[in-house]
């Protein structure tokens, strides 16, 4: 008779990924108002993201981590991986589906627990243009920038289509973790980038609703906005 356990399980070695979402530098609050560049009022209500193809790379070597995963973003949330003991020097994830998993694709041929099976997606797959939405950013607003005006407005962003994928690469130094060793990184999500980069303000006077193809300028610009919120911290 033998006491005790003979066959330890194995202490799991595991990267996290933990996303803040950030406005002018604070915590991010579906309760505040804040101003854009244009002297606009707004609230931001919703945001859902896919992440896609995370990858951790050395040298040319590169490890899959997760191959998709939906994030809905109005306070931090953590992406924990299992992942194998390993050496690497920088993380990679697209902002949205690739193409190959986007177009002319199923959902219903995931399980449920998939983020891009038709439960799993939660709302994030159009049907109608056979393609899964990559961001979405949701709200209301009002353009006078009266203190205490109320918000009658609603400003959405869908963005989803193949040549809006993009992919972000982050250097995280090198990293070893042996089995059962840990590792979290925190990205800041800058969400008033959405409204305020420098190179392309968004003026929801004009601009305030896209569905991608009903307006695919304003959808890229915004995307270009939305990928260039993130920063390794």
């Amino acid at each position: 008779m033998s006491c005790g356990n003979e066959n330890p399980a194995t202490p799991e070695t595991k990267v996290h990924l933990k996303f803040i979402p950030t406005f002018n530098g604070q915590p991010i609050s579906i309760d505040s108002v804040y101003t854009n560049a244009f002297g606009q009022q707004l609230r931001v209500e919703n945001i859902q993201f896919y992440l896609s193809n995370i990858y951790a790379h050395k040298g040319s070597d590169s490890t899959l981590l997760k191959q998709a995963f939906l994030f809905t973003l109005l306070e931090p949330q953590t992406l924990s991986l299992n992942v194998s003991p390993q050496t690497f020097s920088s993380l990679s994830f697209g902002v949205g589906v690739p193409g190959s998993l986007n177009k002319n694709v199923d959902p219903s041929q995931y399980a449920n627990s998939n983020p891009l099976s038709v439960q799993g997606s939660n709302g994030m797959f159009w049907y109608w243009n056979t393609g899964y939405i990559f961001v979405k950013v949701e709200g209301r607003y009002e353009l006078t920038g009266t203190p205490n005006a109320p918000l009658m407005d609603s400003y959405a962003f869908h963005l989803g289509d193949d040549p809006l994928y993009r992919v972000l690469h982050f250097n995280t130094g090198n990293v070893s973790l042996a089995e059962g060793d840990s590792r979290t990184f925190n990205i800041e999500v800058a969400i008033d980038s959405v409204f305020n980069r420098p190179l392309d303000p968004i003026d929801l006077s004009i601009d305030n609703l896209t569905h991608t193809t009903s307006n695919f300028p304003l959808a890229e610009r915004v995307t270009n906005n939305f990928v260039s919120a993130f920063h390794l911290q």
